[in-house]
């Protein structure tokens, strides 16, 4: 990149993908209107609302795949756009295929969280009304007479379908992809409910996993399909539109190994500072109350590390609120300051630093594949700091 130029920060370029990743959403909802217009009682409001939810995120996953076609078929800082210069270019049809990715996986991840939603019985997702909460206030206008009860079962229920109908729009999208980046997409995300099944069965279980367990079960939850996955199938699918790989371009080859690697590190320090940010961060900028993960009986790496040095009387107040159907102000404070004076905080921070470590050792292995663009591995890079310090 010329030297004299403005570098794209990872921010810059997170809030200049969303904006794409949006505009391709909302062209998928007008493509879809006529699934809508089937159900003209609610199509109109329901499509309205799922575009809303799908688009309140960062969109962290269609950037990260727009970042990996980046990688793979950056073009020079001189072919860049004269109103842009700093953003990347790509040709047309990798252009229109990786927004397809992006929005697919966006709608793939709003699928998701809906169903999450209603498992953890969440109110509050991005500081507005969860999905199936949106539902049972549109049940409670439209028949008052129902019980509350009932209200909140149906809501769940249409929930559970408007989940499924993401799916589908997604696959819908991802279709117009390759064969090649629908099937990974689909492997990936089978693996995400498999471990997703995995943490509700530690959830129930009296008995508690091990760290290794936990940190398993987040590498295929989390890790592989938040960053890994975006990140490589962004590259195979500029990869694949390519006849050949001239100098100076990326052989995926020897790239997409480091950058899967890149991946699966930075998405357990991800979900470690998530989990962070469950106990410890600031409830108005997560967009939902803090000690949500408490409430349901999680039992993160945080709970593991302390569990076995509380004291009888410490385990006896943890356990009165862990699992409760409330959690307390007062609650939360008092699990922060046992975190701090066993020094779980701090060993917590040292695990991320060590996976932190492994992403580092990765982007020297994708920096020395050759012929990845600077500006596109200084993002890599930047990425590492964003996840470690993010508050929401």
């Amino acid at each position: 990149m010329d030297p004299q130029r403005k570098e794209l920060s990872f921010q810059t370029f997170l809030l200049q993908s969303r904006s794409s990743t949006t505009d391709q959403i909302h062209s998928i909802f007008l493509s879809n209107k006529d699934i809508f217009d089937n159900i003209p009682e609610i199509g109109l409001w329901l499509s309205r609302e799922m575009e809303d939810f799908a688009c309140a995120g960062k969109m962290l996953r269609g950037a990260l795949a727009q970042l990996g076609a980046w990688i793979v078929r950056a073009e020079l800082p001189a072919a860049r756009s004269a109103a842009d210069p700093d953003s990347p270019v790509l040709d047309a049809q990798v252009r229109d295929q990786t927004a397809r990715l992006a929005a697919g996986l966006e709608l793939l991840q709003a699928g998701l969280l809906v169903h999450d939603d209603i498992m953890d019985h969440d109110e509050l997702r991005r500081g507005k009304p969860t999905l199936h909460m949106r539902a049972a206030r549109r049940i409670s206008e439209q028949k008052p007479d129902l019980s509350a009860a009932d209200r909140l079962n149906a809501a769940e229920a249409q929930g559970i379908c408007v989940g499924d109908l993401f799916f589908f729009l997604a696959w819908k999208e991802l279709a117009q992809t390759t064969f090649e980046i629908s099937s990974l997409v689909a492997k990936e995300h089978a693996a995400v409910t498999l471990a997703q099944m995995r943490d509700v069965e530690f959830g129930y279980d009296s008995a508690s996993p091990s760290l290794g367990d936990v940190l398993d079960m987040y590498r295929l939850k989390t890790a592989r399909y938040t960053v890994a996955l975006p990140l490589v199938a962004g590259a195979r699918l500029a990869a694949s539109q390519a006849a050949g790989h001239p100098p100076g371009k990326a052989e995926p080859g020897a790239l997409l190994p480091a950058l899967e690697a890149f991946g699966e590190a930075m998405g357990i320090v991800f979900q470690l500072q998530d989990d962070r940010l469950g106990l410890f961060g600031d409830a108005k900028a997560l967009g939902k109350p803090v000690g949500s993960d408490i409430k349901e009986g999680k039992k993160t790496p945080y709970i593991l590390a302390l569990l076995p040095k509380l004291s009888a009387e410490e385990r006896t107040s943890f356990f009165s609120f862990f699992g409760a159907p409330s959690v307390q102000p007062e609650d939360i404070h008092w699990l922060r300051s046992r975190l701090v004076a066993h020094g779980i905080d701090d060993e917590m921070r040292a695990l991320a630093e060590t996976y932190t470590a492994r992403a580092l050792a990765s982007l020297q292995g994708i920096s020395a594949a050759g012929g990845v663009d600077a500006a596109a591995l200084r993002l890599l890079e930047e990425f590492i700091a964003y996840s470690a310090s993010r508050s929401s």
